[in-house]
């Protein structure tokens, strides 16, 4: 970028100009500066404290470089509008286009994240069959007998997304979580963005559905999951919701599409199993992840909503796939993976566009519990049955004996 006239500036730098802004100080952020024959990018520090003319007077004939999907009004105001270039900064999508070496970095990386989530499965299984006579994660009873007394070991929001990140800091290259974990039981998971306190949050309760949305950084790649399981009896209800919502990730994540297709335009598939029921849910369906970088990154995402960007999904681009449904007051739904963007296997390729498809990189099971097997077609359960024997072959060598059995168990093929 250097021979090209780009100079990339600190984070901190960028930081401070947030607060000059706030007093009015901030002058300009970046400019582009060259003949028209021979344009040169020179994205530095150029903010400057108002306090003489010659600094305005310097930037006269500069043209600032404004990116449409990043650049806040209270900024975009202080300029002149024949001064501005909207264009999408170069650096987004360089970062979006994963490497060789940063693609099998977030392979590997979501090979041990989906053994810690593995992990945390056997041991939450345990403990709440242990703490509060749950049928568990496999069985359904009718009723579940409350074995918790005051007094005894409890087990709260917080305290079992603690314990996951146990387990992530026990793995290879670990360097922290990528966000703050939603934990939430309940009513609790109905809430979208729920964020647990210790001093309030809630007990989990073998009767309820659980969701968890987390992620860690890796130095070879940083992951994103979101799992929602139940350690009583769901009601029919619930599992027609899950099996809406698993419907909805399968057919996004087998999608072919020509090249040239953005988010938006894939977004429908995700949703389309849930709207058959008359369900939906207010959240866009995907967002690209950072190589050990930022755990939402651009330019693309997959969104019902228009975007300023408007970029279109390319090879080794990586992006989540998680549709979800969210009823107030009872539960919420969520299921995510990550997926990359791949060259697709296809018949023809009309128009010579090119063809692409996803790959999944996230490595955990679903629960088959939840699962009303009798809303799933044919080709959904031959899905499904691949992707736990991959679960099993990938998993496997990460795990003690003990939990490959019960990594078996929840991996076992269902029946058409």
């Amino acid at each position: 970028m250097e021979e090209n006239g780009i100079i990339v500036r600190d984070y901190g730098d960028v930081s401070s100009d947030v607060v000059l802004l706030a007093s009015n100080q901030l002058t300009s952020c970046s400019s582009t500066k060259g003949s028209k024959g021979n344009p040169k990018i020179d994205v530095r520090n150029a903010t400057y404290i108002g306090n003489s003319a010659s600094h305005a007077v310097e930037f006269v004939n500069d043209l600032i470089w404004v990116d449409p999907g990043a650049c806040c009004f209270a900024l975009y105001s202080k300029l002149s509008a024949d001064k501005v270039l909207l264009q999408q900064s170069p650096l987004a999508l360089a970062k979006a286009l994963k490497n060789p070496v940063e693609i099998e970095g977030l392979k590997k990386a979501h090979f041990r994240d989906g053994a810690a989530v593995v992990q945390y499965h056997v041991w939450l299984d345990k403990q709440m069959q242990e703490i509060y006579g749950a049928s568990g994660y496999f069985m359904e009873a009718e009723s579940t007998k409350q074995k918790k007394q005051l007094g005894t070991k409890r087990l709260t929001e917080v305290s079992v997304s603690d314990k996951l990140e146990e387990f992530r800091a026990s793995k290879e290259h670990f360097r922290g979580l990528s966000f703050r974990t939603t934990s939430s039981v309940g009513s609790n998971a109905a809430i979208i963005h729920y964020k647990p306190e210790a001093e309030t949050c809630a007990e989990l309760d073998p009767n309820c559905i659980y969701l968890f949305d987390s992620g860690a950084q890796y130095l070879d790649g940083t992951t994103d999951i979101t799992r929602t399981i139940h350690f009583g009896k769901p009601s029919p209800h619930e599992k027609s919701c899950y099996t809406a919502v698993l419907k909805g990730h399968i057919s996004l994540g087998n999608a072919r599409f020509p090249n040239g297709t953005n988010g938006q335009a894939l977004d429908i598939l995700a949703r389309i199993p849930l709207w058959k029921d008359g369900l939906d849910y207010r959240h866009g369906t995907g967002h690209g992840i950072g190589s050990y970088l930022n755990v939402h990154e651009g330019p693309h995402n997959i969104s019902f909503r228009p975007s300023a960007r408007d970029v279109p999904l390319q090879v080794s681009m990586a992006v989540t796939d998680e549709p979800g449904y969210y009823e107030d007051g009872n539960f919420g739904i969520r299921i995510e993976n990550v997926l990359i963007v791949k060259e697709g296997n296809t018949k023809f390729n009309f128009g010579n566009k090119g063809y692409l498809s996803f790959e999944h990189i996230t490595w955990a099971p679903y629960q088959r519990k939840l699962i009303d097997v009798s809303l799933l077609v044919p080709e959904e359960i031959e899905w499904l049955n691949e992707y736990h024997a991959k679960c099993r072959e990938i998993l496997t060598p990460y795990l003690n004996k003990s939990e490959m059995e019960w990594l078996k168990k929840a991996t076992e093929p269902i029946a058409a």
